[in-house]
């Protein structure tokens, strides 16, 4: 059972992120404050109490063990949304209770000793797991930094702590910390700032290792939740990012007060306020631009027109019935509301806005897309057609059960089909369109990823190539805290890897193949992308950063010469976007910006004031001077349209990808730069680029066929159009 368990353990953590291939709202986004460790361990008594007086619906039990002999008053932590902290006895033995169903982490630790992370576990509830061993080992010390995102000053009395302790950094922002040389998580927390729990690789430390983490400063959204004019309140609401490399990441969940009203705490960026009522219904709220340290007061999420609709679901004609249907948001992708039919094919849905809607419809191995509809709350009952689609099927090698096998095109939309594989390594997909598709699966023996068609003959071969990742800056000092993104140079996979680690050396896993790698790191920007061929041998990569100049400032008034408090600074360069506001002296700090950015200064009441960054040493020190302009208010909105999301360049006879948009249809579906666009709806695309661009927009959730030549051969795939963000490198 031990050894089991403990390679589950080594599978998954050396894994970290790797299943960030398709953000959907089916991965629920885990938000875990500071595990709450105490400096004088409990009694006996008291953990005795703490198991026998808080009966919850699942638990865990084991010993901590130095040598094989159990370790009494050994701190056992619990990882998991509500962290819970236990103390052992006499003979070791520990029992959690009070574990809800989701993944959890267990690890122990005992003066300068500490067990590796086992998990993770989920829970039934009401079960319990017994026989876990925490085995105890001699730990390395873990030194590091706290410094602001922005300004990259130390953060001092910043709390740093996991189950083996809890430090404090000094007036320069240092601490120490014991820890196991293995994975463990750090919980990171100061005043003013948004706490991070993250995983933290030792293995590859020359020691204990030295990191440099950095926290965001709060910026949060204050507003209302409202249905035709009536405040709702206990309805959840969480703000998520809509651009950039950390697209998807979610604020941690708060609910609204009996006017209403919520405060959500966030870090800057563009963030969507999503709203979820006590029935379940989502409800996709405006997007809002945070500067750092920004707060953005009035936001109201609008209900709307909750709406019954009522329909019958066919499959070729014939009534589907128990299948489960769910409500796709056309412009945002999220899920938004989820019924199951009756054995008749009648569905129902009780309320949920009125808008443009796609249908998902699964019933056993089939799955498929239906729509768009639109919900105007007329009455009137819809008729959703669906047909049985094509079959998919393959196996694994080496075969093996319970392999995640997914499928994506570039017209789905939400969260993504998948299934495991069965004893002998088979998986089988229905209601696939009758075109190119990628597989991906993933399993203790490894990942592969794949295109293929229904009808071909499928294998996945299961393999484990290792990549060294190492992040430096322009000064070749190593970054320890940074996003990596590995896209498949062969299919278009994408995954996602959020690492930190002592040195900056990240060890990342992808199945064997060409791939491209790029960094990004908070509030420094991003690296310029490298190929890698991962094959049998592991593989080293170092990602370079580029060079960044600080960028601060001062906005006056043209007329008075007077400072100008809360005026908004926007920088845009291809490393993304960022917004600062200036204090009561008119002063405002970016973040370091490359030498390509653009700004765009406003505020109301004033003429905005857009130009490149001046390329000179005094661009560290501006002064922007904004005239006067009573009636005018300022726009920074973000500006929108509805596509698939490729950027294209006009050639003498021919249209050619230039690049693809990051969370797109188009990277979904695989599209590459240099493709050639060869046909529209079968149609031959032509020159003109203002006319394939035409022809290519459309509604959102609507499909377009698109043929391409892609190294002289043709490739046709089909994109469902969504709302996109308007780019401007």
């Amino acid at each position: 059972m031990r050894r089991r368990l403990l390679f589950v353990s080594v599978i998954i953590l050396t894994a970290v992120g790797a299943w960030v291939l398709w953000p959907s709202s089916d991965e629920t986004a885990l938000s875990a404050a500071p595990a709450d460790v105490e400096n004088d361990a409990p009694s006996q008594e008291r953990a005795a109490r703490t198991i026998t007086e808080a009966p919850r619906p699942g638990a865990l039990t084991g010993f901590v063990k130095l040598d094989g002999v159990g370790v009494g008053g050994a701190r056992v932590s619990l990882k998991a949304t509500s962290p819970l902290t236990v103390v052992t006895l006499d003979d070791g033995a520990f029992r959690i209770d009070g574990i809800a169903s989701e993944p959890v982490f267990v690890a122990a630790a005992s003066k300068d000793l500490a067990s590796d992370v086992l998990g993770p576990f989920i829970v039934e509830q009401g079960k319990t797991i017994e026989g876990l061993v925490l085995e105890l080992k001699p730990t390395v010390v873990l030194d590091g930094m706290v410094r602001d995102v922005v300004t990259r000053a130390p953060i001092p009395r910043a709390i740093v702590s996991w189950s083996a302790g809890t430090a404090q950094t000094d007036g320069l922002g240092a601490f120490k910390l014991p820890a196991p040389k293995s994975q463990i998580w750090l919980d990171v927390a100061a005043k003013g700032y948004l706490s991070r729990t993250e995983w933290v690789s030792l293995e590859l430390a020359r020691t204990g290792g030295r990191l440099d983490l950095s926290l965001a400063p709060v910026s949060a959204i204050e507003g209302q939740v409202m249905e035709q004019g009536t405040p709702r309140a206990g309805v959840s609401v969480w703000a998520e990012l809509t651009e950039g490399l950390r697209r998807g990441e979610r604020s941690a969940i708060t609910l609204t007060d009996a006017k209403g009203q919520f405060r959500i705490e966030c870090s800057e960026g563009l963030r969507r306020v999503v709203a979820v009522t006590p029935a379940g219904v989502t409800v996709a709220g405006p997007e809002v631009r945070l500067a750092v340290g920004d707060t953005q007061k009035g936001v109201v999420v609008e209900l709307g027109d909750l709406g019954p609709v009522t329909g019958v679901i066919k499959r070729d004609g014939v009534p589907l019935g128990t299948a489960t249907l769910t409500l796709i948001n056309a412009f945002t992708e999220d899920p938004v509301s989820t019924t199951t039919s009756f054995p008749d094919g009648r569905f129902s849905f009780s309320a949920f806005p009125v808008g443009r809607y796609l249908v998902q419809v699964k019933q056993g191995a089939f799955s498929t897309i239906a729509g768009p509809f639109d919900h105007r709350d007329d009455g009137q009952p819809w008729t959703v057609e669906v047909s049985g689609g094509q079959v998919l099927s393959g196996r694994v090698e080496p075969a093996a059960a319970g392999v995640r096998v997914r499928w994506r095109s570039g017209d789905w939309s939400g969260p993504s089909t998948e299934t495991g594989t069965s004893a002998d390594g088979t998986f089988r997909f229905e209601g696939v369109p009758a075109a190119q598709v990628l597989l991906d699966a993933e399993g203790p023996d490894g990942a592969a990823t794949a295109t293929a068609k229904p009808g071909d003959q499928v294998i996945l071969r299961l393999q484990r190539g290792s990549v060294l990742v190492r992040v430096i800056d322009e000064s070749g000092a190593s970054v320890t805290d940074a996003v990596v993104l590995a896209k498949s140079d062969e299919t278009g996979a994408v995954r996602k890897y959020v690492l930190m680690a002592p040195d900056g050396v990240f060890q990342i896993e992808l199945p064997q193949g060409r791939w491209v790698l790029l960094a990004d790191v908070a509030g420094r920007g991003r690296t310029g992308g490298k190929f890698v061929t991962v094959a049998g041998a592991p593989v080293d990569i170092t990602l370079s950063l580029t060079a960044t100049n600080p960028v601060t400032g001062v906005v006056v008034d043209k007329a008075t010469r007077l400072p100008i408090q809360h005026a908004r600074i926007r920088a845009e360069s291809p490393m993304g976007r960022v917004s600062v506001t200036t204090d009561a002296r008119g002063k405002f700090t970016l973040p370091p910006q490359p030498k390509q950015v653009q700004l765009l200064v406003g505020r109301d009441g004033y003429e905005p004031q857009g130009f490149y960054l001046p390329a000179r040493a005094d661009a560290a020190n501006l002064t922007v001077e904004l005239q006067p302009a009573p009636n005018r208010a300022f726009q920074d909105d973000p500006q929108r349209f509805e596509g698939v999301g490729m950027t294209l360049r006009p050639e003498p006879t021919r249209i050619v990808v230039q690049f693809v948009n990051e969370g797109s249809p188009a990277e979904r579906a695989g599209v590459r730069a240099g493709d050639v666009v060869a046909a529209i709806e079968g149609a031959p695309a032509g020159a003109d680029l203002q006319n394939v661009v035409s022809r290519i927009r459309g509604p959102a959730g609507t499909p377009v066929r698109l043929g391409f030549e892609r190294d002289g051969r043709p490739v046709e795939l089909v994109l469902r159009r969504k709302s996109l963000l308007i780019t401007a490198w």
